[in-house]
């Protein structure tokens, strides 16, 4: 079995979001990889002149991004004293296509993502982030899912 070298956690800093870094953490200390946390922003340019708000959206937009990279920074420093490389990543754009194009540009040999419950409608049409996430990569994928694991350590 060849092992990954490169582990990229794609999450949405939801509830899951510790659990899916935790997980993606110990299977690169493992197999010894390289480790990207990867966040993806919404693109709010596409609400200009349809979405109301007193603040500006590039200033929303900022600050979003500002905020998830300050997160994604505080998860990978929680790293020191590890032999792992971690490396955070935000981008902004439509989720799907940037995991799926970060997963090439970087040659990323997994995956690793959190599910969600599907109580929502729109999971029940269209299926679940995770589903459609997986129709359109082309590496192995671990998906984590919303309830509490042992026997994932978040130490």
């Amino acid at each position: 079995m060849t092992v990954a070298t490169h582990i990229l956690a794609a999450v949405d800093l939801s509830d899951t979001t510790s659990q899916v870094i935790a997980y993606a953490r110990q299977l690169a200390e493992a197999w010894n990889a390289r480790l990207t946390v990867l966040h993806v922003v919404h693109d709010l340019s596409y609400y200009s002149g349809v979405f109301i708000t007193s603040t500006p959206l590039k200033t929303l937009q900022y600050d979003i991004e500002t905020e998830a990279n300050e997160r994604l920074q505080a998860w990978c420093e929680d790293e020191e004293g590890s032999d792992i490389t971690c490396e955070p990543l935000v981008l902004t754009g439509r989720l799907i296509a940037e995991i799926a194009r970060i997963i090439r540009e970087l040659e990323v040999d997994c995956l690793v993502i959190g599910a969600h419950s599907m109580d929502k409608p729109e999971h029940q049409l269209f299926g679940s982030t995770a589903e459609r996430l997986l129709r359109h990569i082309q590496c192995p994928t671990v998906v984590i899912p919303p309830q509490p694991m042992e026997y994932i350590s978040n130490a």
